[in-house]
């Protein structure tokens, strides 16, 4: 998910000389402003563990923000606020108290709010652990989605995470009450000077950004999925998106929806196909064209591997993390082209994508139409003889027939898709486009990886690999 920058003195030659600025761009060192998860799970007893570090010197002030894998619609999101050099490790895991998924953590770094706080009807809770730490656990919530046709808690399960940086936290004045940075910091204990002085402040310290600077990166994430059961464990990292950031600071106080990656940048700095780096000014209303173009792939193609002589299982990973700033509203906007419709959203956005199988002995499947292709559950009105889609903005597809079961052990929202080998690989090819700035790009926004279970008796191993993409995209219109 990584593209090459070079300098804007060819990004200009290419444009015949025109004058450039930067652009949003997906990070090949993996650190940025924006951090984006592809999957979370707290399915069947799994639990996803995160981390996200501050591989700088300074303070940050950083959105989190759970998302649920239909619509991307929020469940949940907090302000975290880190130290210098700062490493925040939580875990998505089934609510201990409900049937939908929460987040846990042991970490100190400060919160607003406090993580383990009342939001009736879905409260958080605390427990001291006999260390002296303290256990946090706050559910996700429906409220976002709460009047569509599947309004059930359990659609919290499974998603993906955004993490936003919002600006540098630095102290203002003199006054004790205003030393943001001093607060956040963490002493000799490993505790924050004053977690409670930043809980207080809010919402009128920092109404117009006082005490946050602009965003300058050095975020990292990883991930990594455990099914307890099985004892298998699949790591995986967060896309890092830099230069995101359209101004000097864009900090808002928890009970906001934003940032959102609406608020970024209208500019992005893209690959070619030329092997050279285009500036392009997008025109859209909000940059959701902007971070959809940096990751935009023609395709994305992993390994395939469900041979049943070593208990071999293969999921995949496929997420748009952009769609829902794209289809959800009256008309979808480009590359995407159906919206969420009904007065419920029961009819979902879903869009068309070609599938290519091939074994290990260069045998090729191209599956364009075909029952064992298709996704389930398929659409209202649909017929087995309709294309293959994909209608969720977090697609778990599970390698084999229907009823097959999934190594990253999800059910919700699962998909199957057959199988016609046992080992080898497979292509996922998007032929959606979108012009923006003179110029055309064919492809989708897509981030993920597959996972691989091998069963060995009463063990079993864990792998995933990030998708393999096909970026060469751009042509002038």
């Amino acid at each position: 998910m990584k593209k090459n920058l070079i300098s804007l003195a060819v990004a200009a030659s290419v444009l015949g000389g025109a004058a450039v600025q930067a652009g949003q761009y997906v990070n090949p060192d993996n650190t940025g402003q924006v951090l984006l998860f592809p999957f979370y799970n707290a399915d069947n007893g799994n639990s996803t563990n995160m981390h996200i570090a501050n591989t700088t010197g300074k303070a940050k002030a950083v959105k989190i923000r759970f998302v649920e894998y239909k619509n991307s619609d929020e469940v949940l999101d907090f302000n975290l606020y880190l130290s210098p050099y700062d490493h925040f490790a939580f875990g998505v895991i089934k609510d201990p108290n409900g049937t939908g998924a929460a987040i846990t953590t042991r970490d100190n770094s400060c919160t607003v709010p406090a993580l383990g706080s009342a939001n009736a009807p879905y409260n958080g809770s605390t427990t001291a652990n006999a260390d002296g730490s303290t256990t946090r656990t706050q559910p996700f919530v429906n409220y976002q989605y709460a009047k569509d046709a599947d309004a059930t808690i359990e659609r919290t399960l499974t998603g993906h995470v955004e993490v936003i940086e919002m600006g540098v936290l630095v102290n203002v004045g003199t006054a004790k009450t205003t030393q943001w940075a001093d607060f956040a910091k963490h002493g000799a204990t490993g505790v924050p000077a004053d977690c409670a002085a930043i809980v207080a402040g809010f919402p009128t310290a920092f109404a117009a950004d006082d005490g946050v600077t602009a965003q300058e990166g050095g975020l990292y994430g990883i991930g990594y999925h455990i099914d307890v059961a099985a004892a298998t464990a699949f790591g995986f990292e967060a896309t890092a998106v830099d230069d995101w950031a359209d101004e000097a600071g864009n900090h808002t106080d928890p009970g906001s929806t934003r940032p959102s990656l609406l608020d970024g940048t209208v500019n992005a700095t893209i690959h070619t196909g030329a092997g050279a780096n285009q500036y392009t000014q997008i025109t859209a209303p909000n940059s959701s064209q902007a971070i959809s173009a940096i990751l935009m792939s023609e395709s994305v193609s992993n390994d395939v591997m469900v041979n049943s002589a070593i208990g071999g299982m293969t999921d995949w990973v496929v997420t748009f993390p952009t769609k829902r700033l794209h289809v959800d509203a009256a008309t979808a906007v480009a590359p995407f082209t159906n919206t969420w419709t009904g007065p419920t959203k029961e009819v979902p956005a879903c869009e068309v994508v070609a599938i290519t199988q091939y074994d290990r002995e260069e045998q090729t499947f191209v599956p364009v139409v075909s029952s064992d292709l298709q996704f389930s559950p398929l659409p209202p009105a649909a017929t087995p003889a309709d294309p293959t889609k994909i209608c969720n903005e977090v697609a778990v597809i599970a390698m084999g027939a229907a009823g097959t079961a999934s190594a990253l052990n999800v059910t919700t929202g699962l998909t199957n898709l057959a199988a016609t080998y046992a080992e080898g690989w497979q292509t996922m090819a998007f032929a959606q486009s979108m012009t923006i700035g003179g110029y055309k790009m064919t492809g989708l926004p897509v981030v993920g990886f597959g996972a691989y279970k091998l069963n060995n008796g009463a063990m079993s191993y864990g792998h995933a690999t990030e998708h393999k993409r096909s970026s060469n995209n751009v042509v002038s219109s």
